[in-house]
């Protein structure tokens, strides 16, 4: 057999189990179907083609592509248990951040996948690299190679442009395959076309309309995006009512309050945010949904911070993380904030866990406050200490007495990890009371709005005691308010408008 036969049999054999390795995908395996088929065989035939090209080693070759995908495909799945969607385009445009923050991404796929995995890759490349030798240079198979690779890309593009999306990652994974869905979306939404829609759907932010701010003193605003913040007491009536006290007071006290329906589960606080500041629901901006401020850098934001600053107000993001995370640092000047306070302005020991604490977010707001006192404040701080994995964080068997009343049922009571973020959520409420205690006190107005940007990565929890809410918290109070609370229902895009309309009450 000559070596062109033995390089198509070898690509052939790369793309048979390519298919099976999708089989594994989770929660349904794609369905085949002709058309799926030859893209996902282009595809992997492209990165046969082009990996061959670089090392000279198809069985190398192969088996890297092999071992790739079966990463992809646990990942993928991981993700899923973790956060309810499986692996999206724009998680690679993640991937460096996974390392830099390795304790936000690498503990969900579990210690022994991390330590022996690369051990394992490291001793399979290393055997067969020193079994396979190199094969000898032919600039006719070099050009062949580059020839085949040009028509595939053509092909693979013509054909991926032509897939109607659902933007159900999950639902488009079981149609298409997932490796068709993430080149499928990643070619789609840098189309001209698409980047028009979505900059045509930005100019449509409820904030451009002009704010009747009255007569009266603007108030200083506060919004607190709490990490994974939402009344956990509607998962069981054994968790102790008390454990948000101050929340309950501030509810009683406040304009308006109630579930906050949000754009993610978990995770991806970004795509809360973007709804939040943008007053667009995420889904708005289609394929730019699932990362937003991956996109954004370049096209026009009318933001609630926009607003409020034409409005007079110097506008602060306080985030005790770095600003680059999610490109922040690029896309938060944009939005209309006039500065950016991340971890390098706190101290690194005001920690409570792994991150730092709300007591120092607290802390933070209430200096600024107190320093900035020639215009009107719009502070949006973002929390991070009830940010997950919660599994890492050990629990004392007497905080289970702490935060659960009478005897609870044996299911709940081994949840360490409720226990975690029962701790954590306890101090969100003392965050609440010394913010709203401080802004009571003061001589000058101020509106607080609190709010979850998602729920939090609890599954074992959430199957437990049957629990299937998607939905965050919210409440917004003022200093000045004098009538009965509201309780309304909102999605996350229309709660800055409710804190603009607030201005003129």
């Amino acid at each position: 057999m000559n070596s062109l036969a033995v390089f198509l049999l070898l690509m052939f054999a790369t793309i048979l189990f390519s298919f099976v390795a999708e089989r594994f995908i989770k929660p349904v395996a794609p369905s085949l179907n002709a058309k799926n088929m030859l893209l996902h065989s282009l595809i992997i035939s492209v990165a046969f083609l082009l990996l061959s090209l670089i090392v000279q080693r198809p069985v190398f070759s192969g088996l890297a592509i092999l071992v790739f995908l079966i990463i992809v495909v646990i990942v993928s799945n991981t993700k899923f248990h973790t956060l309810k969607e499986p692996l999206v385009f724009s998680d690679i445009a993640m991937f460096s951040q996974a390392f830099k923050h390795p304790r936000l991404y690498f503990p969900f796929l579990g210690w022994a996948p991390l330590i022996l995995g690369p051990l394992i890759i490291i001793a399979l490349i290393m055997l067969v690299l020193s079994l396979e030798p190199a094969l000898p240079l032919s600039w006719q198979r070099i050009s062949a190679t580059l020839l085949a690779l040009a028509v595939a890309l053509w092909l693979i593009n013509k054909q991926s442009l032509t897939l109607k999306l659902s933007l159900a990652p999950e639902k488009d994974n079981a149609r298409f395959g997932l490796i068709n869905s993430l080149v499928a979306y990643a070619l789609q939404a840098r189309t001209t076309q698409h980047k028009s829609s979505v900059k045509s759907v930005l100019t449509e932010s409820p904030f451009h309309q002009k704010i009747n701010t009255g007569n009266h003193e603007q108030p200083n605003i506060t919004v607190i995006q709490s990490e994974s913040f939402f009344d956990a007491r509607r998962l069981h009536p054994a968790i102790r009512q008390d454990i948000l006290q101050h929340y309950d007071q501030c509810l009683a006290e406040s304009a308006f309050f109630g579930k906050l329906m949000v754009p993610a589960w978990g995770a991806n606080t970004m795509r809360s945010e973007f709804s939040f500041l943008s007053g667009l629901p995420c889904e708005r901006i289609k394929l730019y949904q699932y990362y937003p401020y991956q996109f954004l850098a370049n096209m026009p934001l009318f933001t609630l911070a926009s607003a409020l600053k034409k409005l007079g107000y110097y506008c602060v993001c306080v985030h005790p993380h770095p600003a680059s995370f999610f490109g922040r640092d690029r896309i938060f000047p944009a939005m209309g904030f006039d500065d950016f306070i991340d971890i390098e302005q706190f101290d690194q020991g005001q920690t409570f866990g792994p991150y730092i604490s709300d007591q120092a977010v607290t802390d933070k707001i209430l200096d600024i406050t107190k320093q900035k006192t020639d215009k009107p404040l719009f502070i949006f701080a973002i929390t991070m200490e009830n940010h997950g994995p919660l599994h890492l964080e050990k629990v004392a068997m007497e905080e289970h007495h702490q935060y659960l009343s009478g005897k609870a049922e044996d299911t709940i009571d081994k949840l360490d990890d409720l226990i975690v973020y029962l701790r954590h959520l306890k101090n969100a409420d003392h965050m609440i009371n010394t913010l709203s205690q401080e802004y009571a006190a003061s001589d000058k107005p101020h509106t607080l709005c609190f709010y979850g940007d998602h729920i939090p990565s609890m599954p074992k929890t959430f199957d437990s005691v049957g629990y299937s809410d998607d939905d965050s918290d919210y409440f917004i109070w003022t200093s000045t308010q004098k009538n009965q609370p509201e309780q309304m229902n909102l999605g996350i895009e229309s709660l800055g408008m409710h804190i603009l309309n607030s201005l003129s009450d």
